[in-house]
């Protein structure tokens, strides 16, 4: 190994496997370092892993499964039954922590980017958390307890990076009720570029969430979108899955960047859940959309219903769109520059 080489960075990504978000606002940090020629790790596991191993190809990547829950939910009672994996999340902590510091030292890893990864931190490396949700959504007897908890893992973090303005125009109180002295806001990330024209279709539903919510949601837009004769398209969330037509409807299971950012700027009617991610690619874009919480997830209950003040964007119960009740469009958001803080920032803690 030349001198070269031995300097080079290595840095690794972990990432959150709870869905595609996680996976989703991470890509433009990931790009940022391909782009330095840094040597990237990105560690996670299922449908996030999945989709990373879809949007980079590059041979400067090494991919590896990392442990962690798998973390179920039901059709109702979804408080109760997160609650009975609370043990497991915090075991998975644990192994996260002795995981880590084997692929530390066969990597030789200099900085660690950890995508809410409480337990993917090495008191040797230079780490940071990425989070938005530094006030855990809990009921109020459980908030102190919350509170302690999330300060007690983000100080295993040299810095806490929020993506979302300084002013927490997008996050509300999931970021700005819990503040931390070494939390910094980073901007947007959205991995959607902003210069692609508009898309053909009028209607779009975008899949998201854990099952069996996932495949409810999918049903019920397809059902939507069928039930007009203008041409609408599903997003449906598969990275593996095959391009399909319906009469007036397409099925793309894993878009691209371009094709995305290019169907939601053009739609008249965007249905799409109230996860963090999603509402990052609104936001980045200016696109307002009709927002649909995933059921017992109560981040995303406070997102709708913070995004419905401050922005007047219309929100639908699941119920309420697997029964037809989809209403019109409403609200307005402003446009906000994605990933050029964040990639900024990013270079700093690694070259500094």
């Amino acid at each position: 190994m030349n001198g070269n080489e031995m300097n080079r960075p290595r840095v690794l990504f972990a990432i959150l496997d709870w869905g595609m978000g996680h996976a989703s606002r991470s890509a433009p940090l990931i790009a940022h370092a391909l782009r330095q020629n840094w040597e990237v790790h990105i560690a996670s596991k299922g449908t996030a892993l999945a989709f990373l191993q879809s949007q980079f190809q590059s041979p400067g990547i090494v991919f590896h499964k990392k442990p962690g829950p798998d973390i179920r939910y039901a059709r109702r009672g979804n408080l109760i039954k997160i609650a009975l994996q609370v043990p497991a999340f915090l075991s998975s902590i644990k192994a996260e922590e002795y995981w880590t510091k084997s692929l530390v030292s066969r990597h030789n890893i200099t900085h660690i980017v950890s995508d809410n990864c409480y337990g993917v931190s090495h008191p040797s490396v230079p780490a940071a958390l990425i989070s938005h949700q530094l006030q855990l959504p809990v009921p109020f007897p459980l908030r102190k307890l919350a509170k302690a908890f999330v300060i007690r893992q983000a100080r295993r973090f040299q810095a806490v990076w929020v993506p979302d303005t300084a002013d927490f125009a997008l996050s509300g109180k999931l970021a700005a009720a819990n503040t931390l002295d070494h939390q910094v806001a980073i901007g947007v990330l959205s991995r959607l570029p902003l210069d692609c024209e508009q898309g053909k279709w009028k209607r779009v539903g975008m899949v998201s969430g854990p099952e069996p919510h996932r495949s409810l949601m999918e049903k019920a837009l397809k059902a939507w979108i069928l039930s007009d004769n203008s041409p609408g398209l599903l997003i449906a969330g598969r990275p593996n899955g095959q391009i399909e037509q319906q009469d007036n409807l397409t099925i793309w299971p894993n878009p691209t960047p371009e094709e995305l950012s290019s169907a939601l700027r053009g739609a008249q009617t965007v249905v799409c859940r109230s996860g963090y991610s999603s509402l990052l690619d609104l936001a980045a874009l200016g696109k307002p959309a009709i927002l649909v919480p995933t059921p017992g997830q109560p981040e995303q209950l406070q997102l709708a219903a913070f995004w419905k003040q401050r922005w007047g964007m219309a929100v639908l119960t699941q119920s309420d769109l697997e029964n037809g009740l989809v209403p019109p469009t409403t609200g307005t958001i402003d446009s906000y520059e994605p990933n050029v803080l964040a990639s900024a920032v990013l270079q700093a803690f690694v070259t500094h």
